[in-house]
């Protein structure tokens, strides 16, 4: 089944990261006599189980408030702030799939359409491609079709939008590398 799903990155980055982490990371991980991780007992018992050398610590989060955090790989987009202020409790569809996902055109009008038609307000993070320029064409008369509804920016700083009160959800890739989006969700009681 997970052959039909579509890649969520770059095919170099994905072969650089399962490289370093399962094939390097085999060699530590067997030589250690525990591994600590950012997750808990509670959260993945099954995990835990079968590999009892793993250590649970978390959730560990780098901040459990709403300040600035420093050391983003992309620039903020600040209007976001005012724009979810300016939402309904509890309203808001956040939407962000990290540093490292890349969507095709196709995937990423799909994801577009799919926000339209919820009709329901929603931020959401569309970063810049590899060129670092927004390499995506959004469907004819998008913009104009969500208007204020809509708020997209290429980066926000995730714990402060999952502290809002407006957001109501949480929608990422919680694929490898999303651990920490998943964990900050979870941790501000916002669905995943």
């Amino acid at each position: 089944m997970s052959r039909e799903l579509p890649p969520t990155g770059d095919p170099v980055t994905n072969q650089i990261f399962f490289d370093y982490l399962f094939l390097e990371g085999k060699d530590a991980a067997e030589a250690a006599d525990h591994i600590i991780c950012n997750s808990s007992m509670e959260l993945e018992p099954g995990a835990f189980i079968l590999f009892p050398k793993m250590l649970p610590i978390g959730p560990l989060l780098a901040t459990n408030n709403a300040t600035r955090q420093v050391g983003q790989l992309w620039k903020e987009d600040s209007t976001f702030l005012t724009w979810l202020d300016q939402q309904p409790v509890c309203s808001v569809i956040y939407v962000a799939f990290g540093s490292i996902t890349i969507f095709d055109q196709l995937q990423f009008e799909e994801l577009a359409l799919g926000l339209e038609d919820t009709k329901m307000p929603f931020l959401w993070v569309a970063r810049p491609g590899p060129s670092g320029n927004m390499d995506y064409v959004y469907p004819s008369s998008y913009l104009d079709r969500i208007g204020s509804r809509g708020k997209i920016v290429s980066w926000a700083p995730q714990q402060e939008v999952l502290n809002h009160p407006s957001v109501a959800c949480f929608m990422s890739h919680c694929g490898y590398c999303g651990w920490n989006s998943t964990m900050e969700g979870v941790s501000n009681n916002v669905p995943v």
